[in-house]
């Protein structure tokens, strides 16, 4: 039997802090007897659950009182994943591998152990996340599960190869609520923007959109601009879509290992972006500064500063197409690291990964 588990789909779970592609024969079901855990596994529609393996996804949150305890700032996620690894070794089940690896926002502790349940022999391929942000900490746990008779499948290897991969491009944001209320208390309430049923991003409500009229309708570009004081930060948002083909012209699902490829190619030589794993794409972000020009009037008759900017290229890909989301936020150069400036730049991070693609490869939420 073939299983297909190269084929995936996106899920996002616990409203939308854990988003990962998973093979498309996996149904999504909660724990109903233990809140915060989520079970990915194969279930027929006659109720059948034939066994090809299960990935448990688990999410907690710990928000420190100031009860004299350390808050998880003090304690550090490389000491509370490195503590977890030792109470682990310390139980007397024998870790086949453990590895503690830096992760943003934390730690993520992985590990592989050999346990037996109703006298049937597992694997457990554990992956925890220790993520803080000030005094909030999420705990992320995923585990992928296979029996002893499963290991040495040539079709299962590839099952766990290929989580292995997407847990590692799973995007995390247990944060969201942070990052929007300490933005919102800078700059004021943000709202979601639909760009034509482009894509969608939640922007703050005091920057204006605006479409240029002179783009393509197969490439639309949108102009946002946000005033404050004497100065103001400057945005395009633009779309376009990319066919995806082979050498004889049909249609292809371009594998993870290319889509850096692709991003290089848009970008071109001589740059040197930061890449950001995503479940089915990538974002390749740079900062850079714009200086031509200087000192010639702008627009408003003054002498121009330049411009810190920030662009974000984010790709995500179907199969014979991907959808390119191009983010260009221009702060002025002088006053970047003004603080509503500040904020604005560490708000965007997150929410071009948060970016919605209507129509596009619809992520199942659960």
């Amino acid at each position: 039997m073939t299983y297909d588990f190269h084929k995936l789909k996106v899920v996002s779970v616990a409203n939308g802090e854990v988003t990962l592609r998973i093979p498309e024969r996996w149904g999504v079901w909660p724990d109903e007897g233990r809140p915060g855990f989520w079970a990915c596994y194969d279930k027929g529609d006659d109720g059948t659950e034939p066994d090809t393996g299960t990935l448990w996804i688990h999410v907690d949150h710990f928000i420190w009182e100031d009860d004299g305890s350390p808050s998880p700032q003090d304690m550090g996620m490389k000491h509370v994943a490195e503590s977890a690894a030792r109470e682990k070794a310390a139980s007397g089940s024998p870790l086949l591998e453990s590895s503690v690896l830096q992760v943003e926002d934390g730690y993520r502790w992985c590990c592989v152990y050999d346990t037996e349940e109703g006298g049937e022999g597992l694997r457990f391929w554990f992956s925890h996340f220790y993520l803080n942000q000030g005094g909030h900490m999420a705990v992320i746990a995923m585990n992928l599960v296979l029996t002893h008779a499963q290991m040495d499948d040539p079709e299962f290897t590839e099952l766990r190869e290929i989580m292995e991969r997407e847990i590692g491009a799973a995007f995390l944001d247990p944060f969201r609520g942070d990052d929007e209320e300490r933005v919102e208390s800078i700059l004021g309430p943000l709202r979601r923007c639909n760009f034509s049923d482009w894509v969608k991003l939640t922007l703050l409500e005091a920057m204006s959109i605006n479409i240029d009229e002179k783009t393509a309708a197969a490439s639309p570009r949108w102009y946002c601009r946000l005033q404050t004081d004497d100065s103001h930060a400057g945005m395009f948002v633009e779309c376009r879509t990319l066919e995806m083909k082979d050498e004889n012209g049909s249609s292809v699902l371009l594998p993870a290992a290319m889509h850096q490829a692709v991003l290089d190619d848009i970008i071109g030589e001589g740059r040197h972006d930061h890449y950001v794993l995503m479940p089915d794409g990538m974002i390749a972000y740079d900062v850079y500064d714009d200086t031509a020009g200087v000192g010639e009037p702008d627009e408003e008759e003054r002498p121009f500063q330049g411009f810190r900017n920030h662009v974000w290229r984010y790709a995500r890909f179907a199969e014979g197409t991907a959808q390119l989301l191009v983010v260009l936020l221009m702060l002025p150069l002088p006053e970047y690291g003004r603080r509503p400036y500040a904020a604005l730049s560490a708000y965007m991070q997150r929410a071009v990964r948060r970016a919605e693609f209507p129509g596009f490869a619809e992520v199942e939420r659960h």
